[in-house]
């Protein structure tokens, strides 16, 4: 007999999480085809420009890019060529597969918003823990400033800032641009001021509410340094509602990145899908709004898991399950 395998529960947990984002990428790609096809233009047109009198070229055009088809049918091609890595042919660059347009930029996005994750999580932890000590100081005053604006000054305006500050003035970064690591500098902390911010509001928040709790209290009680007794309980109880926001905070990052991509001349996915609804592209915008989705799930899934890994309580529950 065949012994049944034994699968550990941290992975059958890994597994139920990817099993529940094949609802929501079937619900995206969904919305993203009918949004495309909803609307107004004649795709062959805009591919034709000056040849728009042709009449064969526009119906071979038509039958190499499947639009000949009803649009269930349309539809059934496009899904199946996602599952298989294929997003079409370009509509700006007839003939020319999405993943070749995208083929540079899938991966300088990510980066940008993960480089960025990573210079705001730890920044912001320790601004928002230092003013929850020290409450209703001027350090926790001078913080809650700084949080305030950078939460409310747009990031086109914090870049003018600091391209005119280190790059025209003291001239020690590169003004724009992509490919190296002082070129990434400018466009990393412009994406992570914000985020920055708002992850020191959350950790200054759930601190005050840790330091309130009875097991904070035993601990001052037994005679623990203060040191201790933040780096140990408090700290560990935050980090996990923190890595609970650091999911929706890279969404985000994702978002920004827009921005910052066209601000900076970096040729990632933001700058390429602006360039693209302009260019009434829909294959590569398509793309794009399908590979955000897939990365903001798997980060999510990171963070999950991180969670779990972190908190032994939380752990129990969900590998019991």
């Amino acid at each position: 007999m065949l012994r049944s395998i034994s699968v550990p529960p941290i992975f059958k947990f890994i597994l139920r999480r990817m099993m529940g984002m094949l609802p929501i990428l079937a619900l995206v790609l969904v919305v993203t085809f009918l949004a495309a096809h909803a609307l107004p233009g004649d795709p062959v047109q805009v591919m034709l420009s000056d040849h728009s009198a042709n009449l064969q070229m526009a119906l071979r055009l038509r039958a190499q890019y499947g639009l000949d088809q009803p649009l269930w049918r349309q539809f059934i091609a496009y899904a199946v060529g996602v599952l298989h890595g294929d997003f079409g042919l370009s509509f700006l660059q007839v003939g020319v597969p999405v993943t070749e347009v995208l083929r540079e930029a899938v991966t300088i996005s990510p980066l940008l918003a993960l480089a960025a994750l990573a210079l705001a999580l730890p920044l912001g932890t320790l601004a928002g823990v230092l003013a929850a000590v020290r409450r209703n100081t001027w350090v926790d005053h001078t913080i809650i400033v700084v949080l305030v604006a950078g939460l409310s000054i747009p990031n086109f305006a914090i870049a003018t800032f600091l391209v005119y500050s280190f790059a025209l003035k003291l001239e020690i970064l590169p003004v724009a641009g992509w490919g190296s690591l002082e070129q990434a500098v400018l466009p990393v902390v412009v994406l992570a001021i914000p985020s920055a911010a708002y992850i020191a509001r959350l950790a200054r928040t759930f601190m005050l509410e840790a330091l309130q709790q009875d097991y904070i209290r035993t601990a001052r009680a037994k005679g623990l340094r203060e040191r201790l007794v933040i780096g140990r309980h408090a700290l560990r109880n935050i980090a996990v509602p923190l890595m609970t926001s650091a999911g929706v905070i890279f969404g985000g990052l994702v978002s920004n990145a827009f921005v910052v991509e066209t601000i900076f001349n970096i040729p990632g996915l933001g700058r390429i899908a602006i360039d693209s609804i302009f260019a009434r592209d829909y294959p590569v915008t398509m793309a794009i709004v399908v590979l955000f989705t897939v990365f903001f799930l798997f980060i999510n899934l990171a963070v999950d898991f991180a969670c779990v890994m972190i908190d032994p309580r939380l752990r129990a529950r969900t590998l019991a399950s």
